[in-house]
């Protein structure tokens, strides 16, 4: 045997090539990014002063990559792109900084978006997608952001008053002492630390005449404010109007000083952390994220349309009898008129039903709400025993409009204790959307909705399960919603080029064929109708 001599210090030469091997997930990255259309956005670089911008491409396969091997720091990438051959080759031996990277992630919004939506459709045109049964999922994803610093709607009150003040005072001082400072400070306290410990007895006075401690977060702003130059200044007190306007359309009773935009939210170990609420839709056979966004909402009941209608935007139209299978969340009479009027088949089951496919059994009522029957013709309830509640009257509850039920001869009822009350009548209140609910309960109860509503737990909680335990990602790195949502995006891509490598067999011979497939051939009159064609015919089997 022989032995291979030692090399280290010669100078050998290599191409970028050469670094990544044929059957590498890399190569895909590369044919993906050149499907996406860069040129209007590097438009604006073509003629500027200053040294040459580097490629957005190039970028755009950095982050891509680094987000399939579930790197999100903009330092890690950077490192990778010095020492690691597969970064390297995909950067063409640049070597980017981390402010660099930072800065792309953060400012091309637009294009990580275009790059999402091209992934879907070269998965639709290569007849990856099924797109016969699809499912909505959200989850709470932490923000970057801590539980201890936020400040509640007095606190922010209370530091715009602190700062008015002082702002007042010094056009004071200087009407009075012209260009002289006046109240010069002692020589030995002439220094950042002695100013710092001042302003804390300041604030400790404040607190004093207030009768009230203010958070650390509060005091840290106060004092930056103080000690700051007139653009600081400007920031804090832009962040103290945001951090106003984010708590009163939370209604939420704190809100963030690092990230308003983030809110408070009750993750699946009952704790309330500062969050995000990432929506997806999964295609099922596939396991292909064709729609994504990042909501400040607390709950999943307004998310539905808007996910159907992404979901639109980016594989067309939905054909009538397309299977939509979500969970307990999006039950609400709004989204059940919506499929019905798109005439999609929606499978969603109640409060009630969820928790016993759960097996957790709810105290049963025997003159609940769920035990009238309702006469969507004459649009009233009818009470077990045999009475009529009328429509009578209409309110407005938290912003939407109820519609109240009553009429019935309860004082004779023998029941009237245990289903209205001692001495009471009994009432209904709806919001109009009764019939749906209805409609959609007896779909839930039958045997095939019970089995396509299973075919739910194993198509759209899975992505999640990838994204937070392969791509390593439970926590935001960016702040707010907009520059999360740029941030969540990649992470909906990176998974998707997964599913979509493992599923052509990790062949690069399957990728050159796609380079066949424009993305928009997806879209084209013939083969769209053909592959509606299709899940119609599938729907129907």
């Amino acid at each position: 045997m022989a032995l291979q001599e030692d090399t280290i210090g010669q100078t050998k030469f290599i191409t970028t090539n050469d670094m990544a091997p044929e059957d590498h997930i890399c190569n895909f990255v590369v044919e993906i990014v050149k499907k996406v259309d860069v040129s209007n956005i590097e438009e604006k670089y073509i003629g500027t002063p200053g040294s040459p911008a580097y490629s957005r491409k190039m970028l755009l396969r950095l982050l891509v990559m680094a987000a399939i091997d579930g790197v999100w720091s903009s330092r890690k990438i950077a490192k990778l792109a010095r020492e690691n051959f597969i970064y390297v080759y995909l950067t063409g031996n640049k070597k980017p900084d981390f402010r660099t990277i930072c800065l792309f992630r953060k400012d091309n919004k637009e294009l990580i978006e275009r790059t999402f939506k091209a992934v879907v459709a070269v998965a639709h045109g290569l007849g990856l997608l099924n797109l016969g049964h699809l499912s909505t999922d959200g989850t709470k994803i932490k923000a970057n952001a801590s539980n201890n610093q936020v400040l509640s709607k007095d606190d922010i009150e209370w530091i715009k008053e602190i700062i008015e003040k002082g702002i007042k005072v010094d056009e004071e001082e200087d009407k009075l002492y012209g260009d002289r400072r006046g109240d010069e400070l002692p020589e030995e306290l002439n220094n950042s630390e002695k100013l710092k410990e001042r302003i804390q007895e300041k604030i400790k006075e404040l607190e004093d005449l207030k009768g009230k401690k203010m958070r650390r977060a509060g005091k840290k702003l106060v004092e930056k404010h103080t000690l700051g130059n007139e653009k600081q200044k400007e920031k804090i007190e832009e962040k103290l109007e945001k951090m106003s306007e984010e708590i009163e359309k939370s209604g939420q009773k704190a809100v963030s000083v690092t990230d308003p935009e983030s809110r408070f939210m009750e993750n699946k170990k009952g704790r309330n952390e500062l969050s995000f609420n990432p929506q997806i839709t999964v295609d099922h056979g596939s396991g292909i994220i064709v729609a994504s966004e990042v909501t400040q909402d607390c709950t999943d009941h307004y998310q539905l349309e808007p996910q159907i209608e992404m979901t639109e935007e980016n594989v067309g139209k939905l054909p009538e009898g397309t299977k939509i299978s979500d969970d307990n969340g999006y039950f609400n009479g709004k989204n059940l008129k919506y499929l019905e009027k798109k005439k999609l088949d929606g499978y969603i089951p109640d409060r009630k039903q969820a928790q016993e496919m759960k097996n957790r059994k709810l105290k049963d009522n025997l003159y609940s709400k769920d035990k009238f029957e309702y006469d969507e013709k004459r649009d009233c309830f009818i009470c077990p025993q045999g009475e009529i509640l009328s429509r009578k009257g209409e309110y407005e509850y938290d912003g939407k409009v109820q519609y109240s039920y009553y009429g019935a001869n309860c004082g004779k009822c023998p029941s009237r204790t245990e289903c209205a009350g001692e001495g009471k009548t009994r009432m209904i209140t709806g919001d109009g959307y009764e019939a749906e609910r209805r409609r959609m309960k007896l779909k839930m109860l039958s045997d095939n909705g019970k089995e396509e509503y299973k075919k739910r737990g194993q198509w759209a909680e899975w992505p999640y399960g990838d994204i937070k335990q392969n791509l390593k990602f439970r926590e935001f790195v960016t702040r707010g919603v907009e520059t999360v949502g740029t941030e969540f995006n990649l992470v909906c891509i990176s998974h998707n080029i997964r599913v979509m490598w493992n599923k052509l067999g990790g062949n690069m011979d399957s990728v050159i064929k796609m380079a066949d497939h424009s993305i928009n051939s997806a879209f084209k009159p013939i083969n769209f109708l053909i592959s509606h064609l299709i899940i119609i015919v599938n729907n129907l089997k």
